[in-house]
């Protein structure tokens, strides 16, 4: 059995090793100088591999019973095992599996030596042109495509050649062209996991500033438009891992028009509690002013914009009447900006939407082209940070890579 994987990342070393250890031939298909260049990306560095707290919740997409069979058929417990069986020590963190280096380049070459001693055969700087379907299998057709020798034979074909998201690590968006080919339905995409650009002319005085907060959309009718964690503000908007949860959400809701965001910058005090901090202040600290009353609270960059949002000279000596105190505390819990675009594909970690669920077996393989297989992130499958997205390429990838060398 001949099997080609189109796509040298996450998803696609994981099919090569899978089919490659049923005693499939299998050739790898990268785009780029070397396989895994996405891999060295993520988690900052220090690859994120899975999530001890596994589940579909952290997941969207059309189908989630059908995420929830997959992870059933290759889950945390065989992806730990797998890692391990490559000879990688893992460490958990806050839920977060990492390898125990926490380096990522440590999960690269722990799939490119498996590679190595199976003998896939590795083909990088090789961008495919073409699948063409032919008897009892497909030729792939790569590099310069007039060439007679750049025409091979293989039996059957994964596709993991991801998303758009991070162009520069080889995703182009390539692979739907070739799912389109096979009538494959793509729904449509947008960035995930990314900074949201937001309304408003005080973003740059308020750029760098990191604390916790908690971000609602509102009108979100999906109910998973909330993430509590580190907010980051920046010159355009906001961002950080607590605005990466949402924002693939704020990208669908944007096509009918600008999407509103409340904050939380404060998220563990309740207004209640709030409030009796306040009026505590005006006893200990009367007659200072309203910068010297918030010092403290929340970032000085971030008190000083909200008090020029409230048209509140800071200055000016705190007056603590109910009417002031409830101004700064709705402020503080519900500081309101107006959403106007997601960060583009090149500053997105993931793909939100790809492939749709209905066009492929429980194996992955094409309902409308049989030997046809497709894993990882070209999927209309994507996750929350946290090593979720790395997970579904795992899961994937190995069931495809495995079916591919059964079939």
């Amino acid at each position: 059995m001949k099997i080609a994987v189109i796509g040298g990342g996450a998803a696609g070393l994981c099919a090569a090793v899978a089919a490659a250890r049923k005693n499939a031939y299998v050739t790898v298909f990268e785009k780029n100088d070397k396989v895994g260049k996405k891999i060295l990306m993520t988690g900052n560095g220090k690859c994120n591999l899975t999530n001890t707290n596994l589940s579909s919740d952290y997941y969207y997409s059309e189908d989630r019973s059908f995420i929830s069979d997959v992870f059933d058929r290759f889950g945390l417990d065989d992806t730990i095992r797998f890692f391990g069986g490559l000879g990688l020590l893992l460490t958990e963190k806050r839920g977060g599996v990492y390898p125990n280096s926490e380096q990522a380049s440590a999960v690269l070459d722990a799939l490119r030596f498996e590679t190595e001693a199976l003998n896939v055969s590795l083909k990088c700087g090789c961008n495919v042109k073409d699948i063409v379907k032919c008897k009892d299998g497909f030729n792939i057709i790569f590099g310069d495509a007039d060439n007679a020798k750049n025409n091979e034979f293989f039996d059957r074909v994964i596709i993991t050649t991801g998303g758009k998201a991070a162009p520069k690590t080889g995703s182009d968006g390539s692979g739907y062209v070739f799912a389109s080919k096979f009538k494959d339905e793509v729904s449509k995409l947008y960035p995930a996991l990314g900074g949201v650009k937001c309304e408003g002319n005080f973003w740059k005085s308020v750029s760098g500033v990191r604390c916790g907060a908690s971000v609602q959309i509102l009108d979100d009718t999906t109910g998973e438009g909330y993430s509590i964690g580190e907010i980051q503000l920046t010159d355009y908007g906001i961002s950080g891992i607590v605005v990466f949860q949402i924002s693939r959400i704020v990208a669908s809701m944007l096509d009918n028009g600008k999407v509103k965001i409340s904050i939380d910058l404060l998220p563990d005090l309740d207004e209640d509690t709030l409030s009796n901090e306040f009026f505590a202040r005006a006893l200990v600290l009367n007659g200072r002013t309203y910068e010297q009353i918030l010092n403290g609270f929340i970032n000085k960059k971030l008190s000083a914009c909200i008090l020029k949002r409230l048209n509140i000279n800071p200055n000016d000596v705190a007056k603590f009447d109910e009417k002031t105190v409830n101004k700064l505390i709705n402020e503080i819990k519900h500081f309101k900006v107006v959403a106007t675009g997601v960060n583009p594909f090149d500053q997105a970690q993931t793909t939100a939407g790809g492939i749709k669920l209905k066009c492929i077996s429980k194996n992955f393989e094409s309902i409308h082209q049989p030997g046809i297989f497709y894993a990882g992130e070209i999927l209309d499958v994507d996750g929350i940070c946290g090593g979720y997205n790395l997970q579904w390429a795992w899961s994937s990838g190995f069931i495809a890579g495995e079916a591919a060398a059964k079939c």
